[in-house]
């Protein structure tokens, strides 16, 4: 078996054995889900919930100094 490269951004991929699909953000994955469209709310989710607290934590920064 080779290794593959997975590209940056989103990607949900299906695995046949288990019959979930498997959801990446930047080649890291992020967790599993029973359907194509869990998959995609829970992974637009989880980018939007990283990108708005990434801006807290900036905000936070930039308020200490």
């Amino acid at each position: 078996m080779s290794t593959k490269i997975l590209p940056r951004g989103k990607q949900i991929v299906f695995d046949r054995e288990t019959r979930d699909y498997t959801m990446y953000l930047d080649g890291e994955l992020v967790g599993f889900a029973r359907t194509y469209h869990e998959a995609e709310v829970t992974l637009d989710q989880y980018v939007y919930d990283r990108s708005t607290h990434g801006q807290q934590v900036l905000a936070a920064e930039a308020s200490e100094q």
